[in-house]
């Protein structure tokens, strides 16, 4: 029985290390990407204001861009912005590293917006949401979802909603994505 015991007593402490050493890597992870956001607003902001000199780049797209009125919704805009830059000189001297994703869309009364940021693999590591005054935040690796934050409360990566949220929130990353490559098109 003794021995069952310091058996048991031990598989917990080797459960609890385990544990307190896979939230502190991906604490570490969220700290990285954290950096990474700063890093790239600091990018735009300077490409905002040096432009014509900065090596980062911006395209636009404006939906509805005269203000129209739509049928059973009323005024409505979508502006996304696309802020990118170079990526491997040696194997592509042109820019088309996307960085960042701006969304912003007014219907009606309500403004909604989102930010999507990428790794320099073109991978979603952050997104950002705020429609109703709502926040999402969501962090990722490898685009799997690392840690939700709904507001200011930590939300389990097991919740249906969060889960549900994430999987949309890379689809449209893709298609984002994808309107942004065939843009470079022209």
């Amino acid at each position: 029985m003794y021995k069952f015991l310091n058996g048991l007593l031990m598989l917990f402490v080797l459960t609890g290390a385990a544990f307190l050493t896979i939230s502190a890597q991906t604490e570490k992870r969220i700290d990285e990407i954290k950096q990474i956001y700063k890093e790239t607003n600091a990018k735009i902001a300077e490409a905002e204001e040096n432009g014509e000199y900065s090596s980062t780049f911006l395209s636009e797209l404006v939906v509805n861009k005269n203000n129209g009125s739509y049928p059973a919704v009323g005024t409505y805009k979508t502006v996304v912005k696309f802020y990118y830059t170079f990526g491997d000189r040696e194997k592509n001297p042109y820019p088309d590293r996307l960085l960042k994703i701006e969304v912003e869309t007014k219907c009606s009364d309500r403004t909604e917006t989102a930010e999507f940021l990428l790794n320099e693999t073109g991978q979603l590591i952050f997104y950002f949401g705020k429609k109703d005054d709502q926040e999402f935040r969501a962090y990722f690796s490898a685009e799997k979802p690392l840690k939700f934050l709904k507001g200011p409360e930590s939300v389990s990566l097991n919740d249906k909603t969060a889960n549900q949220t994430a999987k949309a929130v890379l689809a449209e990353k893709r298609k984002l994505a994808g309107i942004f490559s065939a843009s470079l098109d022209f």
